[in-house]
C-alpha cells in the first residue's frame, strides 16, 4: 500500500493556494475570462439599475415584479457561465476530461444556487458555520452538473475539507476584498477632480461631494470589486477542488507527469538511462581492450555527475522527499507569505521587548517575604497578582492626577448676557451646505436685493433659488434635506404635475438658470434674474392659489 505524504493529506497553506491560483489566472486564456464576464455583466449590470430604480424612482412598484423576475433569470445565466468558466479552468488543470452538459448545469444551479440567499445569510448570522457553507456554494460552481444529487454530495463532501485552510483563504479574501473597494472608491473620487484640474472638465462628480450618501454610488463600488476579485475566488475553490479530487483519483499526478512529458524530459531520461547501462554492462559483452584505471574513474565521475544533475532538475523535484525538498529549495518565498514572515518575526521581537521590560519591573518591585523564605519569581499566579495590583494603583494615580490637573486648569468663562432679540445669523451663500430652511422665503428675498443691488448676481440667484424652495417646502411640496440635489427636488415636484403643471414646469426654467449660473460658465444678466423673478412670482402665485 502505497502511503500518500502527510503534507498532501493536510492540503496547501491558504498562502500558497493564493499565489497558485493567482497564476492559475495569468495562464488562463481570454477566451475562458470571456465566459465568466459574460455571463456575471449582464446580471451586474441589470442589478444596479434595479437598485437605482427602487430607491430613487416614483413608480418603482410598477416595475417591481417584472424587474425581480429579470434578476432571478439572469442569476442562473450568470451561475451557469461561471460553472463553464470554473470547469474550464479545471480542464486546464487536468482535472476534468470535457465539460458538464449544458442542460445538466443549469437544472444543478438553478435548483442549488438561489438557497444560497437564505442559507448564507443566516450562517453568516451564525458565525461559525459560514465559512462550510461559502466553500459548498462555491463547489457548486465549479463542480456544476450533471446530477443534482451526487453534485451536491461530492461538494458537500470537498467543503469538510482543510477547514483550517478554507477559514484562512476567506479571511484573506475578506482583506483583499477591503482593500480593492477602498482603492477603487478613492480613484472614482479622485479623477474627475483630476480631469476638472488638469483640463477643466466639469461633471456631477465635481460639482457636489452629496454622491458619498448616495447608495447607487456604493453599491457601484461593491459591484466592480466583486467583478475583479470573483474570478480570483473561483481560481482558488477550483483548486482546492481539483487537490480534493486527487486525494482518491490522483488527478494532480497525472497532470504533473503529462506536464513533464510535455516538456521534453524524455531525451534527458534516456540518455540518464544510457549511461548508467553503458556502466552496467557485462564484462562479456564490453569491449575485449582493457581500459586504464583512471580513465575508468573519469568515466565514473562523470556518471555521478550526470545522475546528480537530473536530480536536482526542478521537473523532477516532486519524486523527492517533501522535507528534502523545503530544505533544497532556493526559491524566493511569494510577496504573502513574506508579509506573514516579517509579522511573525516582529511580534516576535517585540514580545521579546515585552518580557524584558515585565523582567526588568520584576526587579524593580520590592519582594514581599512569606516566613522568611526568598520567594520564587518564576511567574507563580501569587506573583502576577501582585504585579496586577501594583499596575492597576499606579493606573488610577495617574487617572487621579490627571483629573485633578484638568479641573484645575479648567475655568469657568464669563457668561455673556444674551439680549433680548434673536440675533440674525446671515447664512454664507459660498457654502454648498446651505440648505432653504435656514431662512424664511421673506428673508431670503430680501438678502437676493440686497446682493442684486451690490452687482453680485450668482450670490443674488442663489438667494432666489433657496427663496423658491423655502416657498415649496411652505406649501409641503417637497421636503428639504442636505443630501438632496436640485433635481431630486424637481422628481418631487413632477408628482405634482397633474394638478399643478405651470408650478413644475416653471421649477425646470429657474433650475437650468441657476445651475447655468452657479455651477456653469454663464454669468448672469439683468435679463436673466427677471426672467427667474417672474418664474417664482408665478411659482408662488400658483401655490398660494392651491
Amino acid at each position: 500500500m502505497i502511503l500518500r505524504p502527510k503534507s498532501r493529506e493536510k492540503g496547501s497553506g491558504a498562502v500558497e493556494l493564493l499565489e497558485q491560483a493567482t497564476a492559475l489566472l495569468r495562464q488562463t486564456p481570454l477566451d475562458t475570462l470571456a465566459s465568466y464576464y459574460l455571463g456575471t455583466l449582464p446580471f451586474m449590470l441589470v442589478l444596479l439599475w434595479f437598485w437605482a430604480d427602487m430607491s430613487r424612482s416614483a413608480d418603482a412598484d410598477l416595475r417591481l415584479a417584472g424587474g425581480a423576475l429579470a434578476l432571478a433569470i439572469l442569476f442562473i445565466w450568470m451561475k451557469v457561465w461561471q460553472s463553464r468558466f470554473s470547469g474550464r479552468l479545471l480542464m486546464q488543470l487536468g482535472g476534468a476530461a470535457e465539460l458538464p452538459p449544458l442542460t445538466g448545469s443549469v437544472m444543478v444551479q438553478g435548483g442549488l444556487q438561489p438557497w444560497g440567499f437564505i442559507i448564507l445569510p443566516l450562517a453568516g448570522l451564525i458565525t461559525l458555520p459560514f465559512g462550510w457553507c461559502y466553500a459548498f456554494f462555491q463547489n457548486l460552481t465549479v463542480l456544476g452538473g450533471p446530477d443534482w444529487r451526487s453534485t451536491q454530495r461530492k461538494a458537500r463532501h470537498l467543503a469538510l475539507l482543510w477547514p483550517g485552510q478554507n477559514h484562512l483563504l476567506l479571511a484573506l479574501l475578506s482583506l483583499i476584498f477591503l482593500v480593492l473597494f477602498a482603492n477603487i472608491a478613492a480613484a472614482v473620487y479622485f479623477l474627475p477632480h483630476l480631469f476638472k484640474t488638469l483640463f477643466g472638465i466639469e461633471t456631477i462628480f465635481t460639482r457636489s461631494n452629496t454622491m458619498l450618501l448616495n447608495s447607487t454610488f456604493w453599491a457601484a463600488m461593491v459591484v466592480i470589486t466583486q467583478l475583479c476579485l470573483d474570478p480570483l475566488v473561483k481560481a482558488c475553490y477550483v483548486l482546492r477542488c481539483h487537490y480534493g479530487e486527487s486525494l482518491a483519483s490522483g488527478a494532480d499526478l497525472r497532470a504533473q507527469i503529462q506536464t513533464v512529458a510535455g516538456r521534453q524530459a524524455l531525451p534527458v531520461l534516456l540518455v540518464s538511462f544510457a549511461l548508467m547501462a553503458g556502466v552496467a554492462l557485462p564484462a562479456s559483452a564490453a569491449p575485449q581492450t582493457t581500459e586504464p584505471h583512471h580513465q575508468l574513474q573519469q568515466r565514473a565521475a562523470r556518471l555521478d555527475r550526470a545522475v546528480e544533475q537530473v536530480i536536482k532538475d526542478p521537473r523532477f523535484a516532486w519524486r523527492l522527499p517533501r522535507e528534502q525538498h523545503h530544505l533544497e529549495k532556493r526559491e524566493l518565498p511569494g510577496f504573502m507569505q513574506s508579509i506573514l514572515t516579517w509579522i511573525q518575526d516582529t511580534a516576535g521581537t517585540v514580545g521579546g521587548w515585552i518580557g524584558d521590560a515585565i523582567k526588568w519591573v520584576f526587579k524593580k518591585l520590592p519582594k514581599p517575604s512569606f516566613s522568611g523564605a526568598k520567594p520564587d519569581w518564576g511567574g507563580s499566579f501569587s506573583d502576577v497578582a501582585l504585579l496586577l495590583m501594583y499596575l492597576l494603583l499606579a493606573l488610577l494615580l495617574c487617572a487621579g492626577a490627571i483629573f485633578a490637573w484638568r479641573r484645575l486648569r479648567r475655568t469657568a468663562p464669563p457668561e455673556a448676557e444674551l439680549p433680548m432679540h434673536a440675533v440674525q445669523v446671515t447664512p454664507d451663500l459660498h457654502d454648498e451646505s446651505v440648505i432653504a430652511t435656514e431662512l424664511t422665503e421673506d428673508r431670503w428675498l430680501a438678502l437676493a436685493r440686497e446682493l442684486l443691488g451690490k452687482g453680485e448676481l450668482r450670490l443674488g440667484l442663489r438667494a432666489l433659488y433657496l427663496a423658491t424652495l423655502a416657498a415649496l417646502a411652505d406649501a409641503q411640496l417637497v421636503t428639504i434635506a442636505r443630501c438632496k440635489t436640485n433635481h431630486d427636488y424637481e422628481r418631487e415636484l413632477l408628482r405634482f404635475s397633474h394638478a399643478m403643471p405651470k408650478v413644475s414646469e416653471a421649477f425646470a426654467l429657474n433650475l437650468r438658470i441657476f445651475e447655468a449660473a452657479w455651477y456653469g460658465m454663464h454669468l448672469p444678466d439683468d435679463e436673466t434674474v427677471r426672467s427667474y423673478l417672474d418664474n417664482h412670482r408665478r411659482i408662488t402665485s400658483d401655490v398660494r392659489a392651491q
